[in-house]
């Protein structure tokens, strides 16, 4: 017990730091706000909030039928959103993600003495070395698919260890259809996990002790397949991307968002060089995790998505791979060393990480306050402008999900009233509508009648603006017409992204004609590079 106090120690404090973060955590106008409502089968469908578990329970079929089979993780994050106030699931995600960094330890090492260098370097990759923590750890909707997820598995894991060393008994009988619950959770790993627990059958099949598991891991694929019969994730996953799309996007996963999975194929590379036998064996012993791991960089590969989130299951499977491979080949000298590097470099990156997740409640207050203001429709935004300091822009990107923001990647758009999300915000706090727009756009229009004359960005360059003679209500069409470009002239990764068109028309839901000040604005979000760097001017019709 004595060697096990740093440990505890260690988790105390990691659990204080924890809500000291959770505690800051703001409302985003993007999932967060659609999941207090009932969900429709069509977006433009009138929003209607949950007031019930009647409400709940309907609200999860539709979903089910038009967006994914997450019903178990959705129905909870339906619930909380709805019913539980903010300041218990920012307590009870704390409480689990120290629940989460013990059980994967104690699942990497049964000795005692080597756990605290583990849990350390495990909380290490989380909450400084793995991408999209900010929209899987940080964010509301996102705790519940991924931390609650893996929570969930990783006590599944450890009770089915437990299991496979005892005999077969009724309790595990009656227990196993839990695992089906735990298979229903998300599809980028219980996907995986079903695959490694078919190698893993099919492996030790000879094994008595093995077929223990038989019953609970049959269990876990029968709710995988349960995620997998959604009509809703078939509709998203054949939504007319191509082939050649889905493997773009699959390696800007593989290149940009994936670190530990890189880190560990290294580790693996040097283990292979310096002791085939040993190395081969280690892999063997932990075949079934690197099956998995195969199938969860496939599925990431062909979602067509390159959004940092989907490779967070691929890198947690990587760093417990990791992680175990080097508590047991590290002397403890080297250990400790690590162990004492990680806990200073978190210590470091937790001072400006709690100062931008301050700034991002701040601009959620700022705009609730206008919000609950009554009549106000147009909401000023104060955002931190990108690119004036480049330190503060990565922690805001690591570890901030941004409460309202703008821009060509968002999910919604928010200077649009009519978007399903804009709707449910207004109707949230009792308006007819709500329409947001950068600070900097406003305080101009308000100030000079005569800005805007010409479209120009704001001032992060995410959005432009154009002010429209006064008899304009709608426009049909944004084009940017190009200049010609001489591909020979770019880099190798330019070329394969080049835009070849002569135009490029604006997706008619990333423009709005916005009112301000009684004057009419046209509002359109900025393209990707690729276009903007060839833009001679842009018409409208």
């Amino acid at each position: 017990m004595k060697q096990q106090k740093p440990y505890y120690l260690f988790l105390t404090l990691l659990g204080v730091a924890m809500l000291c973060l959770n505690l800051l955590d703001a409302p985003s106008l993007s999932d967060d706000v659609i999941y207090r409502f009932m969900w429709q089968a069509d977006d433009s469908a009138p929003v209607e909030p949950i007031r019930s578990l009647g409400d709940l329970f309907r609200s999860q079929w539709t979903h089910y039928l038009v967006t994914n089979g997450r019903w178990v993780v959705h129905l909870l994050a339906q619930a909380f959103l709805v019913f539980i106030p903010p300041v218990v699931l920012q307590v009870l995600n704390t409480l689990l993600f120290v629940l989460l960094v013990h059980l994967t330890s104690v699942w990497l090492t049964a000795d005692p003495a080597r756990r605290l260098f583990a849990a350390t370097l495990v909380s290490f990759f989380v909450l400084v070395v793995f991408q999209g923590l900010a929209t899987t750890l940080l964010w509301d909707l996102g705790t519940f698919n991924y931390l609650w997820v893996l929570t969930a598995t990783m006590g599944l894991l450890l009770w089915m260890r437990r299991q496979k060393e005892r005999p077969l008994s009724v309790a595990t009988v009656l227990l196993s259809p839990l695992a089906f619950f735990v298979g229903c959770s998300h599809e980028g790993l219980s996907l995986p996990m079903s695959i490694g627990f078919a190698a893993y059958l099919f492996i030790n099949r000879k094994e008595p002790t093995a077929r223990r598991l038989t019953i609970p891991m049959l269990w876990y694929m029968v709710g995988t397949l349960c995620v997998l019969a959604s009509p809703g994730i078939w509709n998203r996953s054949t939504e007319g991307i191509s082939m050649m799309n889905r493997l773009l996007s699959g390696a800007v996963n593989l290149v940009f968002n994936m670190r530990v999975f890189w880190l560990l194929l290294l580790t693996l590379a040097i283990c292979w060089r310096r002791d085939k036998a040993a190395t081969r064996k280690a892999v063997s012993e932990r075949l079934p995790a690197f099956v998995a791991l195969l199938a969860a960089v496939g599925i990431v590969v062909l979602c067509g998505t390159n959004l940092e989130r989907v490779c967070f299951f691929v890198e947690f499977i990587s760093m417990t791979l990791l992680v175990g491979m080097l508590a047991m080949r590290l002397g403890s000298l080297w250990q400790k060393r690590l162990t004492v590097l990680a806990c200073v470099v978190m210590l470091i990156m937790f001072v400006p990480a709690y100062m931008v997740r301050q700034e991002n409640l701040d601009c959620w207050r700022k705009a609730e306050a206008q919000m609950m203001s009554p009549g106000r429709e147009l909401i000023a935004v104060s955002c931190p402008v990108r690119g004036e300091n480049r330190v503060m822009d990565y922690f805001r990107s690591h570890y901030v999900n941004p409460c309202i923001t703008f821009g060509y990647y968002c999910s919604y758009m928010a200077f649009d009233s009519t978007d399903v999300n804009m709707r449910c915000a207004a109707k949230l706090y009792g308006k007819e509508k709500l329409v947001f727009l950068p600070d900097d756009v406003v305080r101009r229009i308000e100030a000079d009648t005569t800005a805007y004359a010409q479209p120009e960005l704001c001032a992060d360059r995410s959005l432009y603006v154009w002010q429209l003679p006064e008899s304009t209500t709608a426009v049909s069409k944004v084009t940017f017409v190009l200049d010609d470009e001489d591909l020979s002239r770019l880099m190798p990764h330019q070329r394969l992204l080049a835009y070849k068109e002569p135009t490029y028309e604006v997706d008619d839901y990333r423009y709005e004609v916005v009112e301000v000040s009684g004057r009419p604005y046209l509002v359109f979000t900025r393209p990707m590079t690729n276009i903007m760097r060839r833009l001679n001017h842009i018409e409208y019709e």
